[in-house]
């Protein structure tokens, strides 16, 4: 039957989301270590036969109108997808075309590249700077971290239709300033899509302060996405918002599918986003807890970029050393995020923040572990 099959899609790699093992610890998917709010339990459990046997509002009004609240933005710049995928796929249907092409720092959220198969668009790689990228220098945008630096240029020169930049960056978690994401808006000549899920986690915290929503009104080629699969703790419901200019959002809303987000979803979201002292209390935990990470990870005498996000990418010493680390800990039923098959990543852990007690056990199994492992894949 694949001879039915349209030959890019057999060709193509599927994407890869992390491992999904039954009765093991995931600290290998950046889920949220903690409950969605009690408002979201209770207006599910509200829940009328009615709500249930009508179509869901199409726009997703209340969840719009509660993001216009929170984000300070008006709900016709405001669109609300099926997570935050759902929203990255309505953004290759509404500006790309086959032929076309698209473009991102790397290496960064893989599904850009599954995304752009799909829609038959050629997708670039832009490796992340060691250094500030030279055409910022002496400028506010020149910050950033070591080895994570945005490739302004490079990405302007590029051409593409569409650019992807992942704020905090997955698997990084560094946080890319705004000041050089303003400064690449100004340059392209396309559209920027700005990846925020992470967002709420940095600047201890302050996310808002490093977000590019109070930026587009000056910057209408931006597109700026949430999602509340992280600091909401809300993956299992599917939900993503989409910000820009009312323009874009009512053409991008054309291509959407008409009835894309279920009424249980849209119920969840309004009651999480109403419920800020729970959000607030979401965020505070996992930075409490990345903290405790930050610190065995540091008594391991491993290394890691500057994390904004609610995990960690923490460079083992060598790859031996990360391959057994991976396996050791699986064995012991404590999942991360490991690649490796590719080069960049291969000595490297993805290591999400868990509640107190997944972090006390991970770090006692990686203790175990290193006593253990013998010297050549221990790095000594």
């Amino acid at each position: 039957m694949a001879k039915y099959l349209r030959k890019d899609v057999l060709a193509m790699s599927a994407y890869t989301p992390g491992e999904q093992v039954n009765d093991c610890i995931k600290l290998n998917t950046n889920e949220c270590a903690w409950g969605p709010s009690p408002a979201v339990l209770k207006a599910l459990a509200a829940l009328t036969e009615d709500q249930l046997r009508l179509y869901p509002s199409p726009m997703c009004d209340k969840v719009r109108a509660a993001a216009a609240d929170v984000f300070g933005v008006s709900a016709d710049q405001v669109m609300v997808g099926n997570g935050s995928d759902d929203c990255l796929t309505i953004v290759m249907r509404s500006f790309v075309l086959p032929g076309d092409s698209v473009t991102c720092p790397w290496p960064t959220y893989s599904l850009y590249d599954t995304l752009s198969t799909i829609q038959g668009v050629s997708i670039t790689h832009v490796d992340w700077l060691a250094e500030p990228d030279p055409s910022l220098e002496g400028s506010a945008a020149e910050g950033g971290v070591p080895g994570w630096h945005m490739p302004v240029t490079a990405l302007v020169e590029s051409g593409a239709r569409v650019v992807f930049v992942a704020t905090p960056n997955n698997p990084s978690a560094t946080l890319v300033p705004l000041a050089t994401l303003e400064v690449l808006a100004s340059r392209l000549d396309g559209i920027l899509v700005v990846d925020e899920a992470y967002i709420d986690y940095a600047c201890n915290g302050d996310g808002m302060a490093a977000s590019f929503i109070p930026k587009l009104i000056a910057h209408p080629n931006v597109l700026v996405l949430r999602t509340f699969s992280k600091s909401y703790s809300m993956a299992g419901g599917r939900l993503g918002l989409c910000f820009g200019s009312e323009e874009l959002i009512s053409n991008m809303s054309k291509v959407k599918d008409s009835y894309n987000v279920n009424a249980m979803t849209q119920i969840a979201g309004e009651a999480a986003l109403r419920d800020r002292g729970h959000f607030e209390w979401l965020v505070r935990s996992t930075l409490e807890q990345r903290k405790v990470m930050e610190d065995a990870c540091r008594s391991f005498g491993w290394t890691w970029p500057k994390t904004d996000a609610n995990f960690m990418l923490v460079d083992t010493g060598s790859v031996p050393l990360a391959a057994a680390l991976y396996a050791g800990l699986k064995a012991q039923g404590i999942l991360v995020r490991y690649w490796g098959k590719r080069p960049e990543l291969a000595s490297k852990l993805r290591v999400t923040v868990g509640a107190q007690q997944l972090n006390e056990k991970f770090i006692l199994v990686v203790t175990k572990l290193l006593a253990e492992l013998p010297e050549a894949a221990n790095g000594k």
